[in-house]
C-alpha cells in the first residue's frame, strides 16, 4: 500500500487591509482643580464637636481639627499652594463665607 501524501492547502489570496477608521480625537476635560473646605464640625455625638475642620471636597473624611477657623485657614492654605488648589471657608452656620479663597 502506498502512502500518500497530504496535499498543500490552496494558498488563500490576502486581501488588501483597508486603513483604520481614525477616530476623532478625545476632548481631554481638565482635572478638576480640587478645594479644601473650612467648616466647624456639627456632629454632637464626635468628640470635636464645634471644633473647625479641613475636608477635601467629595470627601466625608477629616484631613484635621483646629481650635480656631484661623489655624484651620493656614493649614488650608499649605495644603492648597503645594495641590495647586483652592480654599473654600465656611462659616458657622454652614454657608460660605468666601469661594475660591487663593493667593494666586
Amino acid at each position: 500500500m502506498k502512502k500518500e501524501e497530504p496535499k498543500p492547502a490552496p494558498a488563500k489570496k490576502e486581501e488588501p487591509k483597508s486603513a483604520p477608521a481614525k477616530k476623532a480625537p478625545a476632548k481631554k476635560e481638565e482635572p478638576k482643580a480640587a478645594k479644601y473646605h473650612v467648616s466647624q464640625n456639627k456632629d454632637k455625638k464626635s468628640a470635636r464637636f464645634k471644633e473647625w475642620r479641613v475636608r477635601k471636597e467629595g470627601s466625608q473624611k477629616t484631613i484635621k481639627y483646629f481650635q480656631t477657623q484661623a489655624e484651620a485657614i493656614d493649614f488650608a492654605k499649605g495644603l492648597a499652594d503645594n495641590q495647586d488648589a483652592s480654599i473654600v471657608i465656611h462659616k458657622v452656620d454652614g454657608s460660605i463665607r468666601k469661594q475660591d479663597y487663593s493667593e494666586k
